[in-house]
């Protein structure tokens, strides 16, 4: 229910600030909603494309240090959100190759964490099983390619396919095949 107030509210400050933008007081003001509003998902989002919650937080403000500089300028921002989100995209690609750091996936912590998750006595030919599935998945995971990767997280956030398609500068429909196509092929890797 919170998504959908959330997703309304979004859409009337994308209204809002087409029209209202006069005085640098209304301009810190909507600034200030949309953090309220998107501070959390831009957050979690930096957090898994990064591995690192200090990042996160530096680049989630400098996300809407970026939106109040460019609407101060006068930018016009159709969609405030995906524009929010190509911004934070746009952030995290750019730490990641500077850094050209892109962990691999720790099996062992993963696997640490599961027990701890799973009913205490599970019988040896279901805890096979569960950790042969975990296996696929993980190794499909691994064979993402970050474009794919990111993607699937941004949807993840919740943004729809054609705020994720801004965010990336495809065709709404190119993107869905593409995620589509993503979804598919980690279904098939881990099911087959």
């Amino acid at each position: 229910m919170k998504a959908k107030h959330s997703a309304a509210a979004e859409m009337c400050l994308d209204r809002e600030l087409l029209c209202t933008m006069q005085s640098p007081s209304d301009l810190k003001h909507k600034v200030a909603e949309i953090f309220e509003l998107l501070r959390d998902p831009v957050y979690r989002y930096f957090v898994v494309a990064l591995g690192n919650r200090s990042e996160a937080e530096d680049l989630t403000q400098e996300v809407f240090l970026r939106l109040c500089v460019s609407l101060h300028k006068g930018q016009v921002i159709g969609n405030v959100r995906a524009w929010v989100f190509k911004v934070a995209h746009n952030l995290a690609l750019k730490k990641r190759t500077n850094e050209s750091r892109f962990e691999p996936f720790d099996a062992n912590a993963w696997e640490s964490f599961c027990e701890r998750k799973q009913d205490p006595v599970p019988d040896a030919e279901n805890r096979l099983l569960e950790q042969e599935q975990q296996e696929r998945l993980q190794s499909a995971l691994a064979r993402l390619s970050p474009q794919e990767r990111e993607c699937l997280e941004l949807r993840g956030e919740g943004l729809g396919y054609r705020e994720i398609a801004e965010v990336f500068g495809m065709r709404t429909p190119t993107l869905v095949s593409f995620v589509g196509r993503v979804i598919h092929r980690i279904v098939r890797e881990i099911y087959d």
